[in-house]
């Protein structure tokens, strides 16, 4: 397993370890407890004759070099492997390094020890067992006061204190390197694209923020992400400037790194589909349950489009039902409950800046495209058990709460019944039922394996895997709100077997594409590897997942040169398609003939 270390942390833990050893040992010795020296034999062993300061300072010295050097050991191939509490891996850690201190470097270093070779020291034998069983007893109590303080202090190698806004090291300003001339196309019709991970939730109660984009190196490797992305024959980039970065107060913004990396990408001729909201807030706004949310969010878009007038596509929140889903429901990220009424409240508020923020660019850009990502869900029951059938029936439902909300689109009367239930007044059910947002919008659909789940005979959710895949899941999403739609998000967490999802979802998109379904994008999500993105960043492990087109390094994966051929392959037919433009205007035809037709 590819794991990121903090190696700062590592080596503070691994050296905390050892002070807390010493400062153990050394009160023990003093009192005259035949308790072993660790420090004493490292110190004497290179400095035999001199003072006892001296000797101490050295010896304590190399104690904290070996600490550290066990600390990133530990932090790299044990760190997280078992599902245990920080300090109890650090204790079950310390049983590597015990045998090799006990059955070779302690009797190693007494043979070594040149007051031992004179006789001024005695020789306590194999293992130190001449004298008694004290000194084996010491040295395996001092590695476990070693083991845990190791492992109280290395926690959450990745993220950071929410409160505290980190200071990154920017690749900021510097002299371009050459690259062809780039443009734009002169219309957007098909497009090929992928996405730079940047969720931010926070985890902990709020105190400690997950930053994928910190994670996975973007702030200090942005320039050349960028560059990857034409390097793949790519023009297209899913890209969610940091929200909680750049409004870290109420009114207050700080443009400085996505002035840079708008810059780069107008230069190399990138269109971005600018991810506003992804899976978090600033800490002054806390989470999804707070009212003023939807309103920070739409000042937010609005301040954006004004200095970025120049971009046109926009997703305003991403996966608004599997971010209501893990902040309220499943207590996972940002408010962290676990009850319907805070999911309901989480999901009003995402779908509220939803609309908002889309009215408020809408307004600045009346051309702007809004591309709403959202993740391709379904249940399947298991068994003909009624209570299983209706548990997937009601979950079939809740997937589409909020993209109801968002295309006006009137829910099932028990659904609506639920929503009231769980605390939404009836007046803002009808505000939303009177929005009309959609006219300019394409439904991005996410598919990953897991996305299908079965409902068991307990009445439990499990993933299924690919049992229907894209095409037919995306379908439901279609024919419920007849959108222009985007295959906007799919990965594999097997990096051997992602070339053939690859070529999987693309032949789902094709087949959509054949039976009239107006597709105008794929998505490989997302650009390099990402972060405990297995887990859905329940906790800030450092596990890094080989799902990129590119590894941390940059360097390409398999799947990666597979999208540039398969982009290169398709992109010449594809300049036939529809321009987007036209798509938009003839789905809104077609809406408007159909309302027509139902009111006739």
């Amino acid at each position: 397993m590819i794991r990121y270390v903090a190696y700062r942390k590592a080596v503070l833990a691994g050296m905390a370890g050892a002070v807390a050893w010493e400062a153990v040992a050394r009160p023990l010795i003093l009192a005259g407890v035949p308790y072993f020296d660790i420090v004493g034999t490292l110190g004497t062993l290179a400095l035999p004759h001199a003072s006892a300061w001296a000797w101490w300072a050295v010896g304590m010295s190399l104690h904290l070099l070996v600490g550290a050097i066990w600390g990133v050991f530990y932090a790299y191939f044990f760190w997280s492997v078992l599902p245990l509490p920080p300090m109890l891996q650090g204790l079950l850690f310390a049983f590597v390094p015990m045998p090799l201190a006990l059955f070779i470097m302690h009797p190693q270093f007494e043979l070594m020890h040149p007051l031992v070779q004179s006789g001024e020291l005695p020789y306590s034998g194999l293992f130190g067992l001449s004298g008694g069983w004290r000194e084996p007893a010491s040295i395996a109590a001092g590695h476990l006061i070693w083991g845990a303080v190791l492992g109280l202090v290395y926690v959450r190698p990745v993220g950071y204190a929410a409160e505290r806004l980190p200071r990154f090291i920017f690749e900021g300003r510097r002299p371009a390197r050459p690259i062809a001339a780039a443009r734009p196309p002169a219309e957007d019709r098909f497009m090929f694209a992928t996405g730079v991970e940047c969720s931010y939730p926070t985890l902990q109660g709020g105190r400690w923020r997950i930053d994928e984009m910190a994670a996975c190196g973007h702030y200090r490797h942005w320039r050349t992400d960028l560059a990857l992305v034409r390097d793949l024959g790519l023009r297209y980039l899913r890209y969610g400037p940091p929200l909680h970065l750049i409004n870290p107060r109420r009114g207050q913004y700080d443009w400085a790194f996505l002035d840079d990396v708008a810059d780069e990408m107008q230069r190399l001729g990138i269109t971005p589909i600018m991810d506003l909201c992804h899976f978090g807030l600033p800490d002054w706004l806390e989470n999804f349950q707070n009212p003023e949310a939807p309103y920070a969010l739409a000042d937010y878009a609005r301040a954006f489009v004004r200095r970025y007038d120049w971009v046109r596509f926009y997703t305003p929140v991403n996966e608004m039902y599997v971010c209501a889903k893990l902040s309220a429901l499943e207590g996972v990220w940002n408010e962290q409950r676990r009850d319907e009424r805070a999911f309901v409240t989480a999901t009003r508020h995402l779908a509220k800046a939803s609309v908002l923020m889309m009215q408020a660019i809408s307004t600045a850009r009346p051309d702007a495209v809004f591309v709403n990502s959202e993740s391709g869900e379904f249940y399947q029951p298991c068994c003909p058990d009624p209570k299983v059938r209706r548990i997937a029936d009601f979950e079939n439902q809740r997937r589409f709460i909020a993209l109801d909300l968002l295309y006006a689109r009137g829910v099932r009367d028990d659904m609506r019944g639920y929503l009231i239930e769980n605390g939404m007044p009836p007046e803002e059910y009808a505000w939303f039922m009177q929005q009309d947002v959609g006219a300019r919008a394409i439904l991005g659909v996410d598919y990953y394996e897991w996305n299908e789940k079965l409902i068991n005979a307990n009445g439990d959710a499990q993933a299924l895997g690919e049992l229907f895949g894209w095409y037919v899941i995306a379908r439901q999403y279609y024919e419920r709100y007849e959108r222009p739609m985007m295959h906007t998000e799919t990965n594999r967490l097997d990096a051997r077997d992602a070339p053939r999802w690859l070529w999987r979802q693309w032949h789902n998109v094709q087949l959509m594409r054949q039976a009239g379904v107006p597709i105008v994008g794929f998505t490989w999500y997302s650009l390099t590897d990402q972060v405990d993105w297995d887990i859905a960043l329940r906790a800030p492990l450092g596990n890094v997942n080989p799902v990129g087109l590119f590894d941390l390094n940059r360097d390409p994966r398999l799947v990666g040169l597979t999208y540039k051929y398969l982009a290169q392959l398709f992109e010449p037919d594809l300049r036939q398609a529809p321009t987007i433009e036209a798509v938009l205007t003839d789905a809104q035809q077609q809406m408007t003939i159909e309302k027509r037709r139902r009111h006739a």
